[in-house]
């Protein structure tokens, strides 16, 4: 194979205008196992990644939906002891290991590169056993379809790790689960694979090599310099003693230093000449920004029942039960929910900062002020909620779930104090409740809310 040639069972393809390089074992039929052929394409397309100025982030994949790569060809492994094997040995060992014919950068590619400092992105679309596993660790992401798996299945047929899954795997896990599946060969899923630090990020099953795509391009867009020596500096002093690691972070920032991007970077910082400083733009994390809007709203806002502590301590309440069960958007527009009802925040104020989605939502969770009849308000702004989606529902049932849990306080300090009659409220949440267990609130809120209420009548009793 010359230079410019890969097999067809390796692909590289290379997106010029992002930086971004998809690299794919193609060998569906065979779980994407690495023979000869392939482990002498993977070095070659590893190469191309290496040395190209051009290409910043690299993904890793298998070719089909059951397996990332099944690891080294055991038919390939056993040719290289037999006399006339029927298909090529992964290494010629006919004159014997002492002439070591297997290259000291990897068994089956080159696995054992130790100074690879541009991102390497794993896309675990299936299985990810033995060898597999070790060019899984060698990546420094992992995005994992939700049916994939990780195992060091090698171990039922006496073939060790012998491409950095000894060394790379306890770095990632942690020594006690890595021993525990070094020594098992256990299989183990995506979900129990993110908790123990294998998995980054898992994703609807067939959507990995997508979502890894766009995450290579977002780290792609970033400026390169520094990010290639903190990950330097990061994978080199990991398990060093602190002043070694110390010591090799300076010597790598002291060589960023000598680069123009560190100072072309600070005068962007400066001139707000970045996406993340435009005005408009998407908040670094929108929970955070939802709070601190929130927070400066309801500061003139009196405390919930009128309680002398300030009212961002009640949508700061909702946010963290939403949190156990909703994702950024939700947890946002539950420090934002009261804002509209309760404030001088207007929906276009909103729109401005956070979008129509988020908008919309915090409209439907506040009540009409234009009905007059608490009780016909009461069930329009519940219709609304209800017809509106999961995400309100969820706001909801939390800011019923801490209206109810505060008054249960109130009354045991004696400082219930509301114009509305506790029971009233209480009979009002209960009606709630019945009407949420009908759209499939999550069962964990939906016993925090009938546990909360039950608490509540026993007071009342």
């Amino acid at each position: 194979m010359s230079p410019a040639e890969l097999p067809e069972t390796i692909r590289l393809e290379d997106d010029q205008t992002s930086g971004v390089q998809l690299l794919t074992i193609n060998r569906p039929d065979r779980m994407n196992a690495i023979g000869p052929v392939e482990s002498r394409g993977l070095f070659e397309a590893m190469k191309r990644f290496r040395d190209d100025d051009s290409a910043r982030v690299l993904v890793i994949t298998g070719a089909g939906p059951n397996a990332f790569c099944a690891g080294a060809d055991l038919n390939s492994v056993a040719a290289m002891y037999q006399d006339d094997p029927p298909v090529e040995p992964l290494f010629d060992v006919s004159q014997g290991l002492t002439n070591h014919p297997i290259p000291a950068e990897g068994n089956i590619g080159p696995t054992r590169w130790a100074d690879m400092h541009k991102p390497v992105i794993a896309a675990v679309n299936g299985a990810a056993y033995a060898g597999g596993l070790e060019w899984a660790c060698f990546a420094h992401l992992r995005v994992a379809d939700r049916h994939a798996s990780f195992g060091v299945t090698c171990r039922r047929w006496n073939v060790g790790l012998g491409d950095g899954g000894t060394q790379r795997l306890p770095r990632l896990v942690g020594l006690g689960p890595a021993l525990e599946l070094i020594i098992t060969g256990r299989v183990i899923g995506a979900e129990e694979a993110a908790s123990i630090g294998l998995v980054n990020r898992i994703v609807p099953s067939g959507t990995c090599v997508e979502e890894a795509l766009v995450w290579a391009r977002e780290i792609a867009a970033l400026p390169q310099p520094a990010l290639r020596t903190d990950l330097e500096a990061a994978v080199r002093g990991f398990g060093r003693p602190l002043p070694d690691g110390l010591e090799l972070e300076a010597e790598c920032f002291n060589r960023l230093m000598n680069e123009p991007e560190l100072k072309l970077g600070a005068e962007r910082f400066v001139e707000r000449d970045h996406p993340d400083r435009q005005a408009g733009s998407q908040p670094l994390h929108l929970p955070a920004k939802a709070y601190a809007f929130a927070e400066k709203a309801h500061r003139e806002t009196p405390g919930k029942f009128g309680g002398d502590a300030p009212f961002i301590g009640h949508p700061a309440a909702v946010a963290d039960e939403v949190a156990k069960y909703g994702d950024e958007v939700t947890v946002a527009v539950a420090y934002l929910h009261d804002t509209i009802e309760k404030t001088s925040v207007t929906a276009d104020e909103l729109d401005r900062a956070f979008g129509s989605e988020i908008r919309d939502l915090v409209v439907d969770l506040s009540q009409d002020p234009s009905i007059t009849d608490d009780g016909v308000r009461r069930l329009d702004h519940r219709r609304r909620v209800i017809e509106s989606g999961g995400k309100a529902r969820l706001v909801y049932a939390a800011d019923r779930l801490d209206g109810i849990r505060y008054s249960s306080e109130l009354i045991d300090g004696n400082a219930y104090n509301s114009e509305v009659p506790v029971q009233q409220r209480a009979d009002s949440w209960r009606d709630d409740i019945v009407r949420l267990d009908e759209t499939g609130l999550p069962h964990g809120l939906l016993s925090e809310l009938e546990l909360a209420i039950d608490d509540l009548d026993s007071r009342l009793s």
